[in-house]
């Protein structure tokens, strides 16, 4: 007699890589050794790339000194967001960053540095007092930026990274110059789970009570113009409109629209559409439910509750005219 005792295989959650960078240590703090592991150059490869394959992924969202994370909200507007991939968690992670160089670099010959643009914007303070005409490059990733300053050649000591001390330990040529660089020391980021189904949970370690949340996604409603039209257009070669930056809907979204589901707003994030209009926008109302919480997990009723609730409001969004997608409940 046989027992079958293979283990079932573990998910695989995609980071921003490379090894090292911030994203890569909040998807360990909160998933641990449940989950196996896989980097992404980008923001966006690693949104694109979830799937039943790789059905978890991490990125960034928001940092409290330099604000929402554009490559995030800029891939949250395609098709696909809301359709094959959603937000089903959050994770919080006190970003300390920290000055790095090759071995023997003198800080005062520093002429160039290197960083992803938020943690170029959370040491802005830092820089323009101690290198003031130091040229700034931006990468993909800290990680990434500390690994091209491994690469670079031995010979060229001039150039400086941004990164976190525990980055800066998978590289034996690079050493920490100076420690909490950030203009705050209550710097924190924000970042989103993500998920190939509504229905798939990450397997998070924290386990303690929180609020259900949820993130809409809010666009105008574009005509689409007939044949009749365009015909007349190209014959009679009338110049498309010129942009009016009065057109954004922003009153009739804050008056009406955050009204309308009934639900606290939380808050309220503008990108530029990818319609053809220009200065049409694509708004992100994230909402919080109601009263204190004390399941650990939530009941499934409620999380069902809330996602009715949710997609009501959603509903009437689409009835005052515009477009309407629910990216994620958590």
């Amino acid at each position: 007699m046989s027992t079958d005792t293979a283990e079932t295989p573990r998910p695989q959650v995609l980071y921003l890589g490379p090894l090292g960078t911030y994203t890569h240590q909040v998807a360990h703090d909160n998933l641990g050794d449940n989950v196996t592991y896989a980097s992404r150059d980008t923001i966006r490869d690693v949104c694109e790339a979830i799937s039943p394959e790789f059905p978890f992924g991490v990125v960034p969202q928001e940092n409290s000194t330099f604000g929402s994370v554009v490559d995030t909200y800029d891939w949250l507007r395609s098709t696909k967001a809301g359709a094959d991939v959603f937000i089903r968690g959050e994770a919080t992670l006190a970003v300390q960053h920290c000055l790095v160089g090759r071995k023997g670099l003198d800080k005062e010959k520093i002429t160039r540095i290197l960083s992803h643009e938020q943690a170029l914007g959370q040491c802005r303070d830092y820089i323009f007092a101690n290198f003031p005409n130091a040229i700034l490059k931006k990468v993909s990733s800290t990680a990434a930026a500390a690994q091209a300053l491994s690469e670079e050649d031995s010979a060229d000591l001039q150039s400086a990274a941004i990164c976190s001390a525990h980055c800066a330990t998978f590289f034996d040529d690079l050493e920490v110059l100076q420690s909490s660089i950030q203009d705050k020391q209550d710097n924190f980021t924000r970042f989103f789970v993500l998920s190939h189904s509504l229905g798939a949970t990450p397997p998070l370690l924290d386990t303690r009570p929180r609020l259900l949340r949820a993130l809409v996604r809010i666009a105008m409603v574009v005509s689409q113009r007939s044949n009749s039209d365009e015909e007349e257009s190209s014959v009679t070669e009338i110049p498309p409109p010129a942009p009016n930056f009065h057109s954004r809907p922003l009153l009739l979204i804050m008056s009406t629209l955050l009204t309308t589901f009934g639900i606290p707003i939380t808050r309220v994030d503008r990108r530029p559409s990818l319609s053809d209009i220009p200065f049409e926008d694509v708004y992100f109302i994230e909402l919080e439910e109601l009263g204190p919480s004390l399941e650990i997990p939530p009941r499934p009723e409620r999380i069902n509750s809330w996602i009715k609730r949710v997609g009501a409001g959603v509903n009437r969004v689409k009835a005052v005219g515009c477009d309407a997608t629910i990216l994620g409940v958590w």
